[in-house]
């Protein structure tokens, strides 16, 4: 195994571990020729053991090298150090998604999309390169700083096919994101990824996992028979149309996911398309009461015939018998059959009033929508009463009231008092409107529509914009500022600065200084107090430009130490490639004393120099 502060390969310092997985250790290095920092993964020493893992390992990372894509983690050398198999990498400054999930999540569905449309275009890169990723999950999904997302571990095989099931899960930890044919036991194709890829989804939008169980054979099993439930079922708060598009990416038959994971994203993005809008509803109708004049209705005017019962042919002789129905029992019975006949009457009407201007659309007729049919009398007796259209007029339109800065409790009343319903969707920010009060609706304000139409409105959560300055926090503990900018909603990264002013480990300033929005990533610059940092450009420069250019920032300059040839080659510098001439810098010593180290102003170091009079002396 590498040790810490080794220099492998004579060229890549193992500085820290900064991770570790079930198959490697990844440590933090700095490449002494470049003078950058990278990554480096390291088989662990019983996958390096095992001659399968050793050739996929060493394979699959020379061809994930050759991958050029803004969303894949850049490869830049592989080889081997006493017997462990090492890939050394860009070093990203930043945290995995599955932290950012922990400390930040659940996501709306726009930050979703903008995540997943990065891992995207990173998955089908790949899948059109004839490599499947196979182990898409949080933890191997790293964001920067600025937000930008970059897939790790292309192409290190860990199918099932590899291992038991038990050992995949417990050792590596992706069961969670298993595709149902990897957990089959099945080859893994581009459809897992995307599965896996819905998965994480699910877990930004709701924090949870769609499957969980005791053990990872459970969970593995869930996969294959269980029926993923739906992001809302943990949070309410997830669309309908969201829903929709995270399971069609978790379903069982591969076939029916999207077809690549570009299709994925863009359904993520564009779920506000999705969003259904009911029709206008109808007003329904009512009956007038007894007794009621048909005057008094407004939107639907009938005036009912008056049915006379005609003399008996059969004279004075016919009548009822002692068992027939009183004539008022046969009076109510009339009235009741009477009322279900108007009824159907209107009901055909209306209908006819809703289809007669579409099926005139159809053919390029315009009609005039408003019915108008001959008024009744007052009170009409005979046979031609009984076959008599009754009056109806459309029901009026309704102008939508503004329901801006009212609670939801008021925009309800308010609606109901109009005539409307009403439907709350996703809160929005406003800088105008204070929180919980209505902040947008659909339709907007005085838009004209039909009785029973149900308007959208989306409630306040406040300004986004955050004022850095009055939170008061510089020269507070980086601690307690950590958890202030968290709590007004934003995501923290600390960096450690020298200051003059500041004492070390409080704050000296953030990026951005003014402002900031709810969500937004801020740089908390701590403070490391009175400090000078060692420059790493001064590699390659002339002793005399160096030790002015450190004079200048606050150290002290003893001298110089010549070295020769070997003991720089031995360092991993190559002269030629570094471009070294004799009496340049090749290093630095003293107490702690490194590049891009920082020592307290008036620390006293030496320079390393290339003398060649030293070569042959070696």
């Amino acid at each position: 195994m590498i040790e810490l502060r080794a220099t492998v390969n004579r060229r890549y310092r193992v500085d820290r571990q900064i991770g570790a997985g079930g198959m490697a250790v990844v440590y933090l290095g700095h490449d002494l020729l470049l003078g950058r920092d990278v990554a480096i993964k390291v088989l662990r020493p019983q996958y390096a053991a095992n001659p399968t893992f050793r050739s996929r390992f060493e394979r699959e990372a020379e061809a994930a090298a050759g991958f050029a894509h803004p969303n894949i983690i850049d490869i830049y050398d592989v080889g081997e150090e006493d017997g462990a198999p090492y890939i050394v990498m860009e070093h990203i400054a930043g945290h995995t998604l599955k932290e950012i999930i922990v400390d930040e999540g659940p996501f709306h569905p726009d930050d979703v999309a903008a995540l997943l449309t990065q891992v995207a275009g990173a998955l089908d890169y790949a899948h059109a390169r004839g490599y499947v990723h196979r182990d898409v999950k949080p933890q191997n999904i790293l964001v920067d700083d600025r937000g930008v997302a970059r897939v790790v571990d292309f192409g290190i095989a860990k199918s099932l096919g590899d291992s038991d099931l038990t050992e995949i899960g417990a050792g590596l930890g992706t069961v969670h994101y298993l595709s149902p044919e990897q957990a089959s036991g099945l080859m893994p194709t581009p459809a897992s990824d995307i599965y896996s890829a819905g998965v994480v989804a699910f877990e930004m939008l709701t924090r949870r996992l769609p499957f969980e169980a005791e053990s990872p054979v459970a969970v593995a099993m869930r996969h294959v028979q269980d029926p993923p439930p739906a992001p809302s079922s943990y949070l309410a708060t997830v669309p309908a149309a969201v829903d929709a598009i995270v399971l069609k990416a978790l379903a069982k038959d591969p076939t029916k996911r999207f077809q690549n994971a570009g299709a994925l994203a863009t359904a993520m993005s564009s779920w506000h398309e999705a969003r259904p809008r009911p029709a206008p509803t109808p007003a329904p109708f009512r009956p007038p009461p007894s007794g009621q004049a048909p005057s008094d209705l407004t939107a639907t005017t009938v005036t009912p015939a008056v049915v006379t019962e005609p003399e008996s042919p059969l004279g004075p002789a016919a009548k009822p018998s002692p068992a027939a129905p009183s004539r008022d029992d046969t009076g109510c019975a009339t009235w009741v059959i009477g009322l279900a006949v108007l009824l159907g009457l209107v009901g055909l009407i209306w209908i006819g009033f809703q289809l007669t201007p579409r099926i005139a659309d159809l053919g390029g007729i315009t009609t005039n929508p408003t019915v108008a049919v001959a008024p009744a009398a007052a009170t009409t007796t005979g046979p031609a009463a009984t076959n008599a259209p009754p009056a109806i007029m459309p029901a009026a339109a309704i102008a939508v009231p503004d329901f801006t800065g009212l609670t939801l409790t008021g925009a309800t009343a308010a609606a109901r008092a109009a005539g409307l319903q009403l439907s709350a969707l996703e809160p929005v920010f406003s800088d105008s409107v204070p929180v919980d009060a209505v902040a947008e609706q659909d339709p907007p304000a005085a838009s004209s529509v039909d009785q029973a139409t149900t308007v959208y409105v989306m409630l306040s959560r406040g300004s986004a914009m955050i004022d850095l300055g009055e939170l008061d926090l510089i020269e507070t503990e980086a601690a307690a500022a950590e958890r202030t900018l968290t709590a007004s909603g934003l995501t923290v990264t600390r960096e450690e600065v020298p200051s003059e002013e500041i004492a070390a480990g409080r704050v000296a300033g953030t990026e951005p200084a003014d402002q900031a929005f709810i969500g937004d990533r801020i740089v908390l610059l701590v403070s490391l107090g009175d400090v000078v940092r060692i420059p790493a450009a001064i590699q390659g420069q002339p002793g005399s430009a160096a030790t002015s250019e450190l004079e200048a920032a606050g150290l002290v300059v003893t001298g110089e130490v010549g070295v020769g040839e070997a003991t720089i080659a031995g360092a991993g510098l190559d002269l030629d490639t570094a471009g070294i001439e004799p009496g340049d810098v090749v290093g630095v010593q003293g107490d702690d004393a490194d590049f891009d180290s920082y020592l307290p102003r008036g620390t006293e170091i030496e320079l390393v120099v290339y003398d060649p009079a030293l070569d042959d002396a070696e």
